[in-house]
């Protein structure tokens, strides 16, 4: 018996075997083009209401790795730093434009898996968690979808995990943060675990998601070179509901006005 119901854009579907033996059932999300197992209590790190913000970030960074790609291609057809290279050795060089990601605060490898998935060229993702029954749930899964080439599950300390990788050599282009509550304890080794190769802009992007006021940061840190994507969910503290805590937490004071959402 299979029973499949849309909601929300998620497809839930419940698979019971032939004996129907309630014990065996087994629970599944399907979100873009990854299969989630929810049949562990790990699985209470789902949640459905953020589905818009996972689709953000995949456009976010397919975008992205597109704009690299060009900015490459760019840089080697017109032979900035050297001369022209012949078009052979300029195509196989393209394999710079591989990204490594590292998902900080992974759950249950929802967001790993669908960067494996569905954004292209990319080189590593690193599923880190410090919960060893999440890490547990993200080597499922991450079997379940035939991405073990792509994806990396690591148990440990986001901090940590930021900070061991801030060689040159080992830096990701893409690091994506979405903690419970404030990620400004997270912002600073996450700066300096993403490339930085020389070229500048910045671009800031805050989203309103829905009433339980979830907020998506995307910030565009070395332009073509890094990302850093941070979703928190401290939507009233930055919008000024609640100044004295908004300092605690970030050092600064947010304005109470109708524009606060584009601040």
């Amino acid at each position: 018996m299979v029973d499949v119901r849309q909601e929300n854009q998620v497809i839930v579907e419940q698979m019971t075997p032939v004996d129907d033996n309630d014990k065996n059932k087994s629970n599944f999300i399907v979100e873009g083009t990854a299969k989630l197992d929810i049949s562990c209590p790990a699985a209470a790190f789902y949640n459905p209401a953020q589905q818009f913000n996972r689709d953000l970030t995949i456009l976010v960074l397919q975008q992205f790795v597109e704009d690299r790609r060009k900015k490459l291609e760019e840089k080697k057809f017109n032979g900035q730093n050297g001369d022209a290279e012949p078009p052979a050795k300029r195509s196989r060089k393209l394999g710079d434009s591989e990204i490594r990601i590292l998902d900080a605060l992974s759950a249950s490898g929802l967001r790993s898996i669908r960067f494996a998935k569905e954004v292209p060229f990319v080189a590593k993702i690193i599923a880190n968690d410090f919960s060893e029954q999440a890490v547990s749930l993200i080597n499922k899964n991450i079997e379940m979808n035939g991405v073990q080439n792509l994806v990396e599950s690591r148990c440990g300390d986001a901090i940590d995990a930021m900070m061991s990788n801030r060689s040159f050599d080992k830096r990701f282009h893409a690091i994506d943060i979405d903690p419970y509550g404030s990620a400004s304890m997270f912002l600073s080794s996450a700066v300096q675990a993403v490339t930085d190769e020389g070229f500048s802009n910045v671009i800031s992007v805050a989203n309103n998601l829905d009433e339980r006021e979830y907020t998506c940061i995307i910030i565009r840190y070395s332009s073509n070179t890094s990302i850093l994507m941070v979703t928190c969910t401290d939507m009233a503290v930055l919008c000024g509901n609640t100044p004295e805590s908004c300092y605690n937490k970030y050092g600064s004071i947010g304005l109470r006005h109708k524009s606060c959402h584009e601040f």
